[in-house]
Formats: C-alpha cells, structure tokens, sequence
C-alpha cells in the first residue's frame, strides 16, 4: 500500500501547475528589462557563419550584394571570439572583416543582427581557458564539436567574465547601429554549430556521437550542492530517485551512456535536467546583462538548435519560456527535410508575448530544390515568424538560391505583420518532454490533427508549455514524507484481574523517507499503563478499550493507528485476524460514480475465519455493501474510511484508508507497463549486467518518476535503470519491478533472474526454407541416427540458457562447415542450405559469444550409419563407394576389410600427370571410413585422381572434382 501522504502531496503539486507564459512584466523589479517594441516589418536575412580566418576576406561582401540585389533586408553576421582574437587575448584585435561586412551591408540600407560566437576552436584556447575547465560529456570527454569547436562550463565564472569582457567589447564598437536603428538584434553562441545551448555531440575519431554535456567537475559538485539542499536527507533522495547512496557524495548525475537522452527521465532525471537549465539560464542572462548595459533597448535573441525535437532535452532548451524571461526573441533552426515549419513556429510564438521576436534559420541545401526552401519561407511566415535567416557560404549557392530568395521577398517583405488569431489550442508539460527526450513525441501529433483538420487550408494552433519541473511547488516532493500504518496492530483479547504485557511492535509504522524515532499511545484505561514501547496493567473489568499509537518520524511528522484490547472473563486461545495486505489511498472524481472492491485476501484469521467485514466514518454519499464500497461523491473533500474484520469469535482488526475528492482534471491516471520482460540469465561468478528497456513503461498524464525493485538479492544493484552485480550461487529470483508516477501510483511487473552455469544443447534439423525447417531430434554425445530416416539436407541448431552476442559452429567429420552467426535460432546455416547425410563419424563444436568473450564451449560427437548397425555405420556399404563428388573439403571412401600386413599409402594426381604424396596425417580412419582433408593439401579447383596402394600394389584409383 502506498501511504496518503505520499499520494496526496503528488496531488497538491499537480493542482498547483498553471500554464505559465512569456509577459512583459514578468521581470518587474529585475534588471535588465526585455524591450518592448514592437516591429511589424518581416525579414529576410542572409546569415554569415564566418569560418575563415581573420585575414581571408571571403565570398561574404559578395554575398552581401547579392542579398541586396534579391532584396534581402537584413544580414545575421557572426562574429567568432577565436578570429577576432586569433591567438592570443593580448593580441591587436582583428576587426576589420566584420567591419567591412557591417558597412558593406548598412551602405546597402540592410539591418544587421550581429551573432557574437563564444566557442574557440580546440587549438585556439591557450591563453583564454584550460582543457581542464571545458564542458565535458558523460563519458568525461572534453567538449569537441560542430567545426572541431570547444567551449568552457557555463558555471566556469572566472572563464564566463572572460566571455562577457569580450561580448561588451564587441557592442561597445557597433552600439552606434543601435542608435542609427540598423541592429536588428544580438545573440550569444558557444557551440560548434554557433548556437547558445549545450553541444549535443563529441567528435571522436572523426566522428560525431551523441552526447550529455556538462559533466565536469566543478558541475558535479554543483549538483551535489544542489541536491542535498534541496533533500537534506539521503534517505529521501534515495525514495524519490529509487537509489541506494550511502550519503551526498555517490549522487552523481545521471547518465545512460547507450542513449544519452535518457539521463532525463524519472525524478532523477528531471533533477539534472533542472539543474542544467539554472546553469544555462545563467550564462544566458548574464549575456543579456552584458548587452544591455551598453544599451538597455538593444534587443536579446537566443539563438538554438530547435526547442522541441529528440535532441532538445541534450540541448537544455526544452524549457524555453523560463530560459527566456529577459530575452526579446528566439531562433531555431529547422531541416527543409524533416520538420514541419508551421509546428516549429507556433510552439515558439504562441508561448511569446507581443514584440517577441521568433525567428528560424534556413540551411540552404544543395540537395533539396528550391520548392523545398520557399515551403519553409511560406510556412514560416504565414505562422508567425518576424525573421527567415538565410545561410549561405558560397557564390555558387547564391545563384541557385536565387529564385526562391526573390520569390520570398516580393511575397513576404512588403507585407506587415498581423497578429496571429489561434483557431484552437494544445498544451503540453515540460515533464513529460524531459520524459521523451523533446515535446515531438508528447503534443506534436495531437497539433497536426487539429492545425490540419483542413488540409488545403493549414491554420496556426496554440502550443501552450506548461512548465511543471521549473516550478517551487516542483519541490514540495523533497518535503518530509510522514510515516504511514504499514502492519496494523492485532486485537489483544485478556482474561480479566491478570497481568497483562504486550509490547507494541517495531513494524507497526514504517518512514519512506527516514525513520520511526519513537511512538506515543493516546487516552488509556486506568488500568493501562505504557512504559518503553511496551503496554503493562491488570484489568478489573470486562469490555473493549480503543487504543490510539503514534508513530513519529525523525521530523515530526505523524501518523496513527488504533486497535482494541478486550477484556474478557477468562483466558481465551482464539487468535484475532490480521492485516494481510494494507489497502492504496483512493483518489476520485467529484460527481463521478466511485467503485471499489475491498479483497476477500485482504484480511486473514489464523485459527479460523473472516465471518464479516465493517466500513465506518463513511461520508454520506457512500454506502458499502456485500465488500464494496460505492458511491458518487458531491463534494470535494478528503474522508477517512475504517474499516474492521470480524472473525468467527467475534475478534476483529482494524485499518484504514483515505478518499480524497478532486476536480476531474486533477484525477491521475496511473501508470502503464507496455510489455512483459523475458527471462534473463546470469551466470556464477561472473558480472552481470541488464538494462531495463527505456520505454517499457509509460504514463498517460505526468511521467515516471522513479522505479524501484523488491526481492532484490543482496548481490544484485539498480540504479539508473540498471541492474548490476555478480552472483555467487544458482538459483531463481523472482524481482518486482515498480514504477511510480508523479502522483503516487504505481504499475508493477515481475522479472525472473535465473543464476545458473551456461550450457549449450543441439538440435538436428531438417533443412530448407522457414516453413519446410522442423526438428528432427536433439543431440546427445555418441547418438547414431540411420541414414534412411533423415531427410535430403541437414542443418543444425545450437541453443544456450543465455543470450548471446554470436555462436560459431565447428563441424568435422564426412562434411565439413565453419559458420558464424548472430540471428536467433542459432543456425549453422542461416538461410535454406544444408549438408547431405553423408555416412560417418562427425564432430560438432560451438562456442557462444558475449561482448565478444567466450561465455561457453560445449562438443558432441554424433553419428550417421549406412543402416540399422549402430556399432559398425559402414557395414552396409559398398567397398571403395566413395563421396561426396563433386567435393569441397573432405572425401570419403569406404575401405574393405583391413588384414594383418596391410600398409596403405595415398597420392593425389592431378590432370598433367603430376603426382602429390598424402601425408598420413591428412587421413583419418574410423569405421573402414577413411577421410581425406583436401583443404589441407591446398588444391586449388579442378579434376583430380585420388590412388590408394597396399605395400605398393594398387588397390584403387578414383576420378573426383574439387570444387
């Protein structure tokens, strides 16, 4: 059972949240304040990635020009920390690139929105940080993406006043396009693709791989920090994360290596991503601090990737309403291939306020035509976008842009902007994004069904962000979590005028999140005293009393239980019932029918029967009747239900349960598995090692908060959603894995673990396709099965108690066949083929693969004989038959009887007449059945002649072909 507590205080959070949003005066009384003009002019602006050194002038004032001439109105140039300031900090600047640019473009009437680009490539840092002060990834890399760029920590403040010196410097040399209104607006980047967030991926070995920044030290220690005061107790982290740290110090942040997006999931996860966010929103204010010290009504836009696909959650962008409360716009950057432009742009502009600029970027594309680039430009700004900045490098794209540039300008420029009139709305929470790793998969299909219920006539719908984790009432869950009745005290029935001892038990109450420290009874009869956990008197007169116990936890907090001790006239043997599985607190719906069934196994009587049970303290609007409570509750309210099982002699027991009534949008749905889990094996001594699978539950109106595991053995560890540990001894263990949502209920489903030593067993099977395959018989060492009963062609199965990464096959004997194969069944052959039953002895070897170390090696050895005679397999076979002809490998030639005296010798001739002895090594014989290894002699394709000579006299000679 779950106690109220814990399921209620999820309650009070839930009904806490509001959609939150983007205003104006959100940030009263804190300084700077986001600018409140509003600019009705749409913009198309070429955008300048300037990666070329400081001395190579480039293709840019070209392009410049051609923008101009295609009535482009703005350029979006960047200025990069690293060319401006080359080598060194005390370096003579290197401005005149960028001022070039700036005039080329203002002479031309165009606006300029200037990107100011943080990040240095990996050899240009010395002097300005440290390898040492870099983000590092969760495989503890240092920060090496996009155009080989690296960047420092965001809470790095000796390194970040560094940034800032140097993004003052740059305003303070262009504040004067603030004055002459030709600055559209300034962002701050710092990742290798220019964009202000947290990198998404490591270069290693010239490859980029996806990762989670940041992870170093001084942001472990940062969170660590965090967490405990946000926790004070261990033993409270350790509930909510489903953890088992010994203190503070083992509560690293999470990380999933297989699937970086998944460090965010459960409330261990949102902690981190939380933590993360106040990292980044930091960095981020205190550029816009920077920028508008120089001039308060130069405008701020954050420049991201994108704020709501798969990688946003690495981005640390989800919660983008809350990073942006001092920000007067954002950009993000859409693929003309894969994103839905009028999704993209309404998440972001219905969450704005008015005069917030949203922008988004258009990689132009040399492999998309120039349809796919106007699609965006239309989509764009028919939802809303105030800027389409435009990326082109090179003359050669220019021309080919061109068309769709002109096309976009005479369609777009000229026309104000209007207000956006939203048809209808959606909403989606910031948890439940973290969950998935972006709001795509959360909201974004239920958008499209609406925005396109028309669809020859798209229209904008509302994406309202709710943001749940960025929310105080987020941490009322690290709040003490009182005790709760976890095995309610039994009836104590005592024979009148005798002492009377009973000491109450330790388990009484159990803490979730600490412990009992001590427990306090209520009102006793005269008779009654209560000393040291124990209860001591001697009654004087018959009757039930009702006793109240206490248990306190190590904060205060409380939680009752009662139970009855009577006093009878004699001593009585009858054992009162028990508790035998404690009942879940109930959360209903106000005005909507309640049902629930108390279990015929929840009471048990030890020496006799449950004759009845009782509900009492019921509310009005609920009745109970033959075990089931019902009722339609009218109003809201939380209710106190008692409920007492009677047994044959009338003995009873009694617990309780709460129902709280809550407006409907405030019910929780409990969480879900998706799919059963299979039988995992581990062996003796060696590690183990499982990873719950990531989606395996889900929850249909909050997310998983935490899972935990009971029946866990003492050697087997769960953290992170995996299993760890090495077993010492077989046997089988039957784990509970339980998830929890974010209010309180759960879903559990089991997971056997077998401990055992790994074996392999065989199957012979008849080969061909899928359908024609069936299993002839298994295999066990030294089985002779008769030629006549096998079919035309053989395969062979191989299975294990484990899984395997790989199995390889060894086949010796008549046939011979190496295979290696990875697809389950295992299979020494993977499609239709197979070995004809040769007659023979034959040898069958395979060993199984892990993380590619052998888990385990097992042989038979096995027989095909010519006819019923299972001692002698060839004794019905002709002498000098011989097979298989044409041959791969191995021939086989049936000899006659051996005599005493008899010394036979082989060679090979081949068509030139050239005569090749056959060591007697290549020869086996078993069974008068000799077995000659051509492989071995390296003979290449072709006919050949095999002679067979006793003492020197032939015996026989046989035509064959090799293949």
């Amino acid at each position: 059972m779950l106690n109220s507590t814990y399921v209620f205080k999820f309650l009070t959070r839930i009904a806490l949240v509001s959609a939150v949003f983007f205003t104006a005066g959100r940030a009263v009384g804190q300084s700077p304040q986001r600018t409140t003009e509003i600019d009705t002019q749409r913009y198309m602006a070429l955008m300048l990635l300037n990666l070329t050194d400081p001395d190579d002038i480039g293709p840019e004032p070209d392009l410049i020009r051609s923008a101009s001439q295609f009535g482009l109105n703005a350029v979006y140039i960047t200025i990069p920390w690293d060319k401006v300031y080359f080598s060194s900090p005390t370096e003579t600047p290197q401005w005149a690139k960028y001022d070039q640019q700036i005039k080329i473009a203002t002479d031309l009437g165009m606006k300029v929105a200037l990107r100011i680009h943080l990040g240095r490539h990996s050899t240009r840092i010395k002097g300005f940080w440290e390898p040492s002060d870099s983000q590092f990834s969760h495989s503890n890399k240092p920060l090496l993406s996009g155009y080989q760029d690296t960047f420092f920590g965001f809470d790095n403040q000796p390194i970040l006043d560094k940034g800032v010196a140097f993004v003052k410097e740059v305003m303070n040399r262009y504040k004067s396009l603030q004055t002459q209104k030709k600055l559209l607006y300034v962002s701050v980047t710092c990742t290798g693709t220019q964009e202000g967030e947290y990198a998404g991926g490591l270069i290693e070995n010239g490859r980029e791989n996806a990762a989670v920044y940041d992870y170093s030290p001084s942001m472990v220690k940062g969170f660590k920090d965090f967490v405990k005061e946000k926790y004070k107790k261990i033993e409270r982290i350790n509930f909510l994360w489903g953890m088992t740290f010994k203190s503070f110090d083992e509560a690293n942040p999470p990380a999933t290596a297989w699937e970086p997006n998944l460090s965010f999931r459960q409330r261990y996860g949102k902690d981190w991503y939380i933590y993360r966010h106040m990292m980044l929103k930091r960095f981020t204010e205190q550029m816009v601090t920077a920028i508008k010290g120089i001039d308060p009504t130069i405008k701020y836009v954050s420049d991201y990737g994108s704020v709501f696909d798969g990688q946003s959650a690495t981005r640390g962008t989800l919660g983008f309403v809350n990073l942006n409360e001092k920000t007067d716009g954002i950009k993000i950057n859409d693929n003309p291939a894969v994103h839905d432009h009028r999704w993209s742009v309404d998440i972001l502009k219905s969450n704005a306020p008015p005069g917030f600029i949203t922008a988004n970027e258009l990689f132009v594309s040399s492999y998309l035509d120039n349809n796919a680039h106007m699609k965006q430009i239309n989509e764009n700004f028919e939802h809303g976008a105030n800027v389409v900045a435009v990326v082109i490098s090179q003359k050669e794209q220019m021309a080919r842009a061109e068309g769709f540039l002109r096309q976009g300008v005479v369609t777009w420029l000229n026309s104000p902007m209007k207000p956006i009139v939203y048809a209808d709305s959606v909403s989606f929470r910031l948890s439940a994004a973290t969950e998935k790793g972006g709001a795509q998969g959360v909201i974004y299909d239920e958008w499209a069904r609406r925005a396109y219920a028309d669809p020859a006539h798209p229209k904008p719908v509302r994406v309202r962000l709710i943001e749940d984790i960025l929310y105080p009432s987020y941490w009322e869950d690290a709040s003490n979590y009182p005790p709760y009745v976890f095995r309610p005290v039994p009836m104590q029935i005592i024979p009148v005028n005798k002492d009377f001892e009973y000491r109450l038990p330790i388990d009484t109450f159990s803490d979730v999140d600490g412990r009992i420290v001590r427990v306090e009874v209520g009102a006793l009869p005269a008779w009654l005293r209560y000393e040291n956990g124990v209860l001591r008197g001697r009654p004087t007169a018959l009757g039930d009393s009702r006793i109240s116990v206490k248990g306190i936890d190590d904060e205060g907090g409380v939680a009752e239980a009662f139970f009855t001790i009577r006093v009878d006239t004699r001593e009585n043997a009858n054992k009162p019932p028990t508790v035998d599985a404690n009942f879940s607190n109930q959360m209903v719906a106000v005005d909507k029918p309640f049902t629930i069934t108390i279990p015929k196994t929840a009471f048990t009587d030890p020496d006799g029967q449950i004759t009845r049970v009782e509900a009492s303290e019921l509310p009005s609007w609920l009745t109970f009747s033959n075990g089931v409570l019902s009722g339609t509750p009218a109003k809201l309210g939380d209710y106190r239900i008692i409920l007492k099982a009677y047994d044959d002699l009338n003995a009873f027991v009694e617990t309780y349960f709460t129902v709280k009534v809550v407006e409907p949008q405030f019910l929780n749905a409990p969480p879900f598995a998706t799919t059963t889990l299979p039988v995992k094996y581990a062996q003796i001594n060696m590690p183990f090692n499982y990873i719950l699978p990531a989606n395996i539950f889900g929850d249909p109106d909050g997310y998983i908060s935490s899972i935990t595991v009971q029946n866990r053995p003492s050697w087997l560890n769960f953290a992170l959603n995996v299993f760890s540990g090495t077993p010492t001894e077989e046997g089988e263990y039957r784990l509970i894995i339980r998830a929890y949502d974010n209010a309180g209920a759960y879903v559990e489903i089991p997971l056997v673990l077998l401990v055992q030593i790994p074996e392999i067993r065989f199957e012979l099977v008849q080969a061909g396709s899928k359908v024609d395959q069936r299993v002839i018989r298994k295999l066990s060492g030294d089985d002779v099965i008769p030629y006549d009963s096998l079919p035309p062609l053989l395969n062979m199965y191989a299975y294990g108690n484990f899984e395997y990464d790989k199995v390889s096959f060894d086949l010796n004997g008549p046939y011979r066949r190496k295979a290696t194969t990875a697809i389950f069944p295992y299979a020494l052959y993977e499609n239709a083929s197979g070995f004809a039953p040769y007659v023979g002895r034959y040898t069958l070897t395979v060993t199984a693969f892990k993380e590619d170390s052998a888990v385990v090696t097992n042989s038979i050895e096995f027989g095909i004989s010519a006819g019923e005679n299972k001692v002698n397999i060839t004794e019905d076979m002709a002498e000098w038959a011989f097979y298989p002809n044409p041959v791969e490998s191995i021939i086989n030639i049936k000899l006659p009887e051996y005599q005493p005296g008899d010394n036979l010798s082989w060679e090979i001739i081949n068509v030139a007449g050239k005569r090749y002895p056959i060591p007697g090594g290549m020869v086996s014989v078993s069974d008068e059945l000799a077995n000659l290894d051509l492989d071995a002699l390296g003979l290449s394709s072709g006919i050949y002649f095999i002679r067979v000579e006793n003492n020197g006299e032939l015996l026989k000679q046989f035509k064959i072909f090799k293949k």
